[in-house]
């Protein structure tokens, strides 16, 4: 017998530790519910668990969105449908007006009526809000958007617009979206001097800004152009042709008119270009570029998921500028739709001169309310369609976020029964591993005795 070293206590002691440490594991697992408390437990497992929960709350607050946008659409749906039914009594006292039993004093008292549903109608456009939001009279952006709106079709000679096309700009054997101006129109002093005040506007393909260029006579103000939608003042007072002013863009923006467009390039002067978004020219054509690397060799239809939209600008119909809302429906980045809500003021329909004092007056108001009806009637539908698919949205984000959650359970959480058994078999063996240890140390005693 060896006495300097109780070798076999030694090893059953080892063997005592390694179950106490797993039944304490086994221990907080149960009183945790986790199979990974810390990363020591299962590195990778952590990782892609941690994953997996922000995906699954992500979508448990898609789903919340989704939701919120349902009830979005079914406020501004409402509204549509009062004035649905005061544009069919206005549509009814037309029809009465245009019968011509009626004196002029009588067709007064059928306007009377008529103006007090023109009046109620544009205030459920103007007072249709959802969380302090404008739904039905058009919706502004408060930050930026200086610009005014309508086409300068006199100065601008070709526009490529949104609706589904597409442009695309080459450079260096790469293809780019992007959208073009051609001022070649602009041929005089007095031409850019109608500028002023006027201009365009452009997004990018993948963000919800909007960056506004708007021409002046005189000192531009800077301050707008670092805001969240920046504005441009462009300086027209000593331009005489289109070529010019795409120059004087260009020097506004870069700090010197002869401006090479560089798709590499990140920095500018300012914010209103970067990498994002380019201008080059040719002449009197301006070209506004979306030049981000992934867009590289890539068709990037212009009004189509994530636009590219310019708009062109001019005077007298600022009210008709109308910017979608975006709804965020998943759980990660780009993962939402824009929908139009139909501005349904008086104006916007058509019918704020309406009159029926005189029957052919009458009679043609008949068809100014169908047009108008038509136009609302466009506009539920289309929140309609929206509402349907937002709720096969929920359905499909539900779906999910519970078939993640049930994969992130089997990575992060305790096998509940499997450690309870666990518990049971560490307590057997620590105390058969006690009562050998007891019976080792009793051998000791007896070498002592055989000593003594």
């Amino acid at each position: 017998m060896i006495i300097n070293h109780n070798l076999e206590s030694i090893n059953i002691y080892n063997h005592f530790k390694s179950i106490s440490n797993n039944k304490a594991q086994s221990i907080e697992q149960l009183s945790t519910g986790y199979y990974i408390n810390r990363s020591a437990d299962n590195a990778a497992g952590l990782s892609i668990s941690e994953k997996m929960r922000g995906q699954i709350r992500g979508l448990e607050q898609a789903s919340k969105n989704t939701q919120d946008g349902i009830s979005l659409i079914q406020t501004a749906e409402g509204g549509m449908n009062e004035i649905h039914s005061l544009l069919q009594r206005c549509r009814e006292l037309s029809v009465k007006a245009a019968n011509d039993v009626y004196t002029d004093d009588d067709r007064q008292l059928i306007q009377d009526e008529i103006s007090l549903h023109l009046q109620e109608i544009d205030t459920i456009a103007n007072e249709t809000e959802f969380n302090e939001i404008s739904l039905l009279a058009g919706r502004y952006d408060k930050e930026g958007y200086l610009v005014k709106s309508e086409s300068l079709k006199n100065f601008v000679q070709d526009v490529t617009t949104s609706g589904g096309l597409t442009y695309r700009y080459m450079f260096d054997g790469q293809t780019y979206a992007g959208a073009l101006v051609d001022f070649s129109n602009i041929s005089s002093a007095s031409d850019v001097a109608k500028l002023a005040e006027n201009g365009f506007s452009y997004t990018c393909c993948t963000c919800d800004k909007v960056y506004s260029v708007r021409f002046v006579n005189g000192t531009p103000d800077t301050s707008h152009l670092n805001e969240r939608n920046p504005i441009m003042e462009v300086d027209v007072s000593s331009l005489t042709n289109g070529t010019d002013l795409v120059n004087k863009i260009i020097e506004t923006a870069y700090g010197t008119s002869s401006h090479i467009f560089d798709p590499s390039e990140q920095n500018s002067t300012t914010k209103f270009v970067d990498h994002f978004s380019q201008f080059s020219s040719d002449g009197a054509k301006l070209y506004i570029i979306d030049n981000r690397p992934e867009l590289a060799n890539r068709d990037w239809p212009i009004g189509n998921s994530g636009t590219f939209n310019l708009y062109v600008h001019g005077e007298g119909a600022e009210k008709n500028l109308f910017l979608p809302l975006n709804f965020q429906l998943g759980s990660n980045r780009f993962q939402s739709i824009q929908i139009d809500i139909t501005n349904v003021t008086t104006e916007h329909l058509g019918i704020d001169k309406l009159s029926v004092l005189t029957q052919p007056k009458a009679n043609a108001s008949i068809s100014i309310i169908d047009n108008a009806i038509t136009k609302v009637s466009n506009g539920r539908s289309a929140l309609g369609a929206y509402q349907n698919r937002l709720e096969h949205t929920i359905a499909t984000t539900d779906n999910t976020s519970e078939n993640i959650q049930y994969a992130e359970s089997r990575i992060r959480d305790t096998d509940m029964e499997k450690e309870v058994l666990q518990v049971s078999k560490s307590s057997i063996l620590e105390q058969i591993a006690e009562s050998l240890m007891t019976q080792w140390n009793q051998n000791s005693n007896r070498l002592l005795t055989l000593l003594s």
